[in-house]
């Protein structure tokens, strides 16, 4: 799969974006890419990743995509392609390839300058501590004139990163600074991933530059991060030709500095530029300004990174609000649980069904509202259930509602959770029918059936709808215990369910049953009350109250 990046201009100013799989693309917040032109409909065309190739899909926008001047509804789409979202035209081209090896272009002791990131701070004052300042060498200038040139620039820069909140943009920000303030030929952007691997994340070659690959050392990198030092050599090809570097021979770099993107003790990636022509290109205050530069980048990308991150929460928590309780919606933010869509396995669970004893009836009396409403009400109750005790909504089929216990996140009490929450549902029911008599109104019974067993769970569906469910033959008989043996305000269990409970329930065996699609008789237990196991109590109490 090749990684890509988009490249747009919006409201005149240029940006670039990584292509995601599901990038939604208009006019409007909410969308992946927000594209601010009248041409570009609300919500205009998603990008897909289908094996492993890249797709664009118009969502019936107003006024179309095309691709390499062709309309389309859909298509394959590469680097080097131009594609025209209404009258906007965004370009796809490669991440940028970085040539990482083990070798420095910073090896020359005489060639070379080393800035400690902790003298950098007394001298600028950076550092929030009270550290005392070095004293001056003699002959060496007061360094006012360079502190004040940089806290100019710095002041243009925190005005600059201020108004840029994505990640990419903020990137593309500091780079475009980079170029601006120093004479800087061609550059790159390095962020650490959790692992603390380096990950390109952007290239800028000045006008007319030669757009190869740019060589970086990965002792450098360390070395960087580490000892969070600053870096500047005058002539690496010189340092090159005499300790054996092919890369940086191979690639032709004179002057280049390379700094940590940090913020007090904690660096995040690393920022390289150079020049392949001129020898001496910079200067001691080139990488003064360049470290100061790379700290108040950090802070900056640190606050998109982290605004990215709460805002991949929200799209977890809205999509899986659906299905999920808080706590479990807070177990699959942290990381507990999966939250991968294209995740299907096999897990032991619970399933319960339960509807409307005599719905049809019930729903003949009744004007169209009304049934909504009485519907309504019986899913509330049926909901609060199911998330009280940390189960996962299925789906609604008609009067009756589906869920499961066991996943996404592993629960060893799960059929007593089932169980537990079958109980909580004919409560709130008896206490919705108490308000239902005192009004006039009719009573309702609901049937509950649940079994225990193994079940494929997973989104299951088709490129253009996906559901998260539960499916296999233990599903199908908590559908039949549920229509077939479970009387008006019975919670009926299988033995499956029975045999997998830890705590106590009050159980009053019905005999067995002849199942459709079971060539055996099951039997089958009501449950009429039981005490909650102490294990699934310090469960339900840890998961809410984080």
């Amino acid at each position: 799969m090749e990684q890509l990046q988009i490249h747009y201009v919006d409201l005149g100013v240029s940006r670039v974006a990584d292509l995601k799989s599901d990038m939604a693309v208009g006019r409007t917040e909410g969308n992946d890419l927000v594209l601010n032109h009248p041409s570009v409909s609300r919500k205009h065309a998603r990008f897909e990743l289908r094996n492993d190739n890249w797709w664009i899909i118009d969502l019936k926008s107003t006024n179309g995509v095309k691709v390499n001047g062709n309309l389309v509804t859909e298509a394959q789409v590469n680097a080097g392609d131009k594609i025209l979202v209404g009258s906007v035209q965004v370009d796809l081209k490669l991440l940028p390839s970085v040539d990482f090896s083990g070798e420095s272009m910073f090896d020359n002791p005489s060639g070379t300058v080393i800035r400690r990131i902790s003298d950098f701070n007394s001298e600028f004052g950076l550092d929030m501590a009270e550290v005392p300042r070095p004293s001056l060498e003699p002959g060496k200038a007061e360094p006012a004139v360079t502190r004040e040139k940089i806290f100019q620039v710095l002041v243009q820069v925190a005005k600059a990163l201020l108004q840029t909140e994505d990640l990419n943009s903020m990137l593309s920000t500091v780079m475009e600074m980079i170029f601006k303030y120093l004479p800087v030929e061609r550059g790159i952007i390095i962020l650490f991933d959790e692992e603390g691997n380096p990950i390109p994340k952007l290239t800028k070659f000045a006008d007319g530059a030669d757009a190869q690959d740019i060589p970086i050392s990965r002792t450098i990198l360390k070395m960087v991060a580490e000892q969070q030092i600053a870096l500047m050599t005058s002539n690496a090809l010189e340092d090159a030709r005499l300790l054996g570097g092919k890369s940086i021979a191979m690639h032709g770099i004179r002057s280049a500095m390379c700094v940590p993107l940090w913020n007090k003790q904690h660096v995040i990636g690393a920022v390289q530029v150079d020049s392949p022509i001129h020898i001496g290109r910079f200067e001691e205050e080139d990488l003064d300004l360049l470290t100061a530069l790379a700290n108040f980048a950090a802070v900056a990308i640190e606050r998109a990174q982290l605004g990215e991150k709460i805002e991949q929460e929200r799209k977890i928590r809205s999509k899986m609000e659906r299905y999920h309780s808080p706590a479990v919606i807070d177990e699959i933010v942290r990381g507990a649980a999966s939250a991968d869509e294209a995740e299907i396995r096999s897990s032991e669970i619970s399933i319960l069904f339960a509807d409307i004893s005599g719905f049809t009836t019930v729903s003949e009396t009744k004007n169209p509202e009304e049934v909504a409403e009485f519907l309504s009400h019986f899913f509330s109750c049926a909901v609060e259930s199911i998330f009280a005790y940390g189960g996962t909504l299925d789906k609604f089929i008609g009067d009756a509602v589906m869920a499961f216990f066991g996943a996404p996140i592993p629960q060893e009490d799960h059929a007593d959770r089932a169980i537990l929450a079958g109980l909580m549902l004919q409560r709130l029911v008896n206490d919705w029918n108490d308000e239902r008599v005192a009004s006039g109104a009719t009573s309702v019974k609901i049937r509950v059936g649940i079994n225990s067993g193994l079940a494929v769970v997973g989104n299951v569906g088709t490129e253009k709808r996906v559901d998260y469910t539960a499916i296999g033959s233990s599903v199908n008989i908590a559908s039949r215990l549920e229509s077939g043996v479970a009387k008006p305000g019975q919670v009926v269990i299988s033995q499956n369910t029975l045999d997998r409970t830890v705590g106590s329930f009050n159980i009053e065996p019905l005999g067995e049953f002849a199942l459709k699609g079971l060539q055996q008789k099951m039997p089958a237990f009501a449950v009429t009350g039981g005490t909650v196991p102490r294990s699934t109590t310090d469960a339900l109490h840890a998961t809410t109250t984080q």
